[in-house]
């Protein structure tokens, strides 16, 4: 394991039903924290992890056993730990993280629902932000599925009266397949909203089609992030939209032109390669080069700038070839 063992402390503890909801989405984010390459410390608490066949022989079933008995019992005292003295009663005598996980949830996750845990289940999942400097889309479309059916169960739930109304809408809200692909999409930074809008505007898309796109064009644009950050060149511009609550002229499509910009202008709505500017202002040059050689001729009318060159050229001496 790569992390210190030490308990991690979680506040608030667990009182009771109130805080149930967000207490185990954090008791959930910091043991899976604790990971593997086939899973975490989460995954013996839900049951995913099971303790490995006792009747098993060799070094490494061993190795294995002692393992899981450590993180077994570790995920035990960090919810006893995070819990008050009504929520560790709860728990009683369970020998195993399974057990504990089970009887808080059958005493707090079976009762009504309260406004403060649906704000908990919502909140989960709005600030939920897509850091794709430190995360792959893979796993973070992976994050956001667990709390979303995390939501989802727990929406699941008898509702108090005064609630009912509400949290039928959320309950539906939560089983809307496009209503949780939005969410998904506003996930992402300002940085892919050209891709959220191609998204958007393609009709009847399922979310299992939304996160296929995602996986196929994310990695893509973070390739094209990371040349961006190289510095782009005329022949392969990037093109940004402009970040969030940055300034946007009327009729910006988020085009920029370094070689305008690099004079002192604005420079938007087109790149380098498209510059009318640049190609006028190349064109005059080409043209003032030419006529000063003209001036510069010599007396058998041969130009500096064919000698230059090493063109070949017809005069009244005919057919002749200068080198380079």
């Amino acid at each position: 394991m790569s992390k210190e063992r030490s308990i991690p402390k979680i506040e608030p503890k667990l009182s009771g039903q109130s805080n149930y909801a967000q207490w185990i989405l954090s008791i959930e984010q910091t043991l899976s924290s604790y990971d593997y390459d086939d899973g975490s410390i989460w995954d013996i608490v839900t049951g995913n992890k099971e303790n490995p066949d006792p009747g098993a022989k060799g070094k490494s079933a061993n190795a294995l056993a002692i393992q899981w008995k450590k993180d077994n019992n570790f995920a035990i005292l960090t919810m006893k730990r995070n819990c008050k003295a009504e929520a560790v009663a709860a728990i009683g005598l369970a020998m195993t993280a399974k057990e504990a996980y089970d009887d808080l949830k059958s005493k707090y996750e079976g009762k009504t629902v309260t406004v403060t845990a649906l704000s908990a289940l919502m909140i989960n999942v709005i600030k939920l932000a897509y850091d794709d400097t430190s995360t792959t889309i893979d796993d973070h479309i992976s994050e956001f599925d667990k709390r979303w059916g995390y939501m989802r169960s727990t929406l699941a739930a008898g509702f108090s009266d005064d609630l009912k109304e509400f949290g039928k809408i959320l309950g539906d809200l939560s089983k809307n397949e496009q209503a949780k692909g939005a969410f998904l999409l506003a996930t992402l930074p300002s940085y892919y909203n050209t891709l959220v809008e191609n998204i958007q505007l393609k009709t009847g898309l399922s979310y299992g089609d939304i996160t296929i796109n995602l996986k196929t064009y994310v990695p893509y644009r973070q390739k094209s992030r990371r040349g961006k950050a190289e510095g782009s060149t005329p022949e392969n511009p990037v093109v940004l939209k402009p970040e969030a609550g940055q300034a946007k002229d009327k009729g910006d499509n988020g085009k920029r032109c370094h070689y305008c910009i690099n004079k002192g202008w604005k420079g938007l709505n087109h790149t380098e390669s498209e510059c009318f500017t640049k190609r006028r202002e190349k064109k005059k040059a080409k043209k003032e080069e030419a006529e000063e050689c003209e001036d510069e001729s010599g007396g058998e009318g041969i130009t500096l700038k064919a000698i230059r060159l090493g063109r070949t050229r017809t005069n009244r001496l005919g057919h002749l070839k200068w080198d380079k």
